[in-house]
C-alpha cells in the first residue's frame, strides 16, 4: 500500500496539526475534525504509517456504544497503551439495553421473541451471547423453559435478577412416542369434527 509521506500529504499534515492541539482522539474524532475520510485513516493506512514512524501513539481506549473499545491517538513517540481486557460483566451495548427494556415492557420472552420485539437479528443475539451475558450481569434471568416445535427446550427470559429456572430433563423415547401419538390423535379428532360440521 502506497501511503504518502507526512511532508507531502495535506491530509497527514492536518492530522498531525490536530493532534498537536488535542490528545486522546479516536479515528472517528480525527476524521471529523481534520477532514480526512475514515477509509483513508484506517483502511488507507495513514494512522498505521504515522504510528510506525513514531509520530503518533495509542494513548488510551474508549468504550463504544456497541460494547467494544476503540483506540485513542495522541502525538509523540510514546509506547502504545495496551488494549484493556474486559470480561462479560463489563460488556454493554445499545442492543443489550433494548432487550432488557423490551423484557421490562412485554414480560418474559425467548431470545427469538426478543429478536422479533427489538428488531435485532436472532443470529446477532445468539452469536454475540447477549442473553448469556445479560444473565451473568443479573440484568435478566431464565424464568422458565419452553419446548419449541422441534422438540428441544428453549429458555424464557425475564427482566431483573432472579433464581434461574431449572432446565427440565429431556423427554425419554417413550414420552416422545406418546407425545407423537397424542398429536396425531388431536389432528385426527379435529378432522373428524370438521367433517361432522360439514354435514350441517
Amino acid at each position: 500500500m502506497n501511503v504518502p509521506s507526512e511532508n507531502n500529504s495535506p491530509a497527514m499534515k492536518r492530522v498531525l496539526a490536530l493532534l498537536a492541539k488535542k490528545s486522546d482522539m479516536s479515528a472517528c474524532d480525527i476524521s471529523q475534525e481534520a477532514f480526512v475520510g475514515m477509509t483513508t485513516l484506517a483502511c488507507g493506512g495513514y494512522l498505521k504509517a504515522l504510528r510506525e514512524k513514531r509520530l503518533v501513539h495509542v494513548s488510551g481506549w474508549r468504550r463504544t456504544n456497541k460494547g467494544f473499545v476503540t483506540p485513542l491517538f495522541s502525538l509523540g513517540n510514546q509506547p502504545d497503551l495496551s488494549r484493556p481486557k474486559f470480561s462479560d460483566e463489563d460488556r454493554d451495548s445499545a442492543g443489550m439495553n433494548r432487550i432488557v427494556a423490551m423484557l421490562e415492557q412485554m414480560g418474559p420472552l425467548t431470545y427469538l421473541e426478543a429478536a422479533q420485539a427489538t428488531g435485532l437479528s436472532s443470529n446477532t443475539i445468539k452469536n454475540a451471547r447477549h442473553m448469556d451475558i445479560l444473565a451473568k450481569q443479573k440484568r435478566i434471568h431464565i424464568a422458565a423453559w419452553r419446548r419449541n416445535r422441534a422438540g428441544p427446550m428453549i429458555a424464557v427470559y425475564a427482566a431483573g435478577p432472579g433464581k434461574p429456572a431449572e432446565k427440565p430433563a429431556p423427554l425419554s423415547r417413550a414420552e416422545k412416542c406418546r407425545r407423537s401419538r397424542e398429536k396425531k390423535m388431536a389432528i385426527f379428532e379435529d378432522r373428524g369434527f370438521a367433517a361432522q360440521l360439514a354435514r350441517f
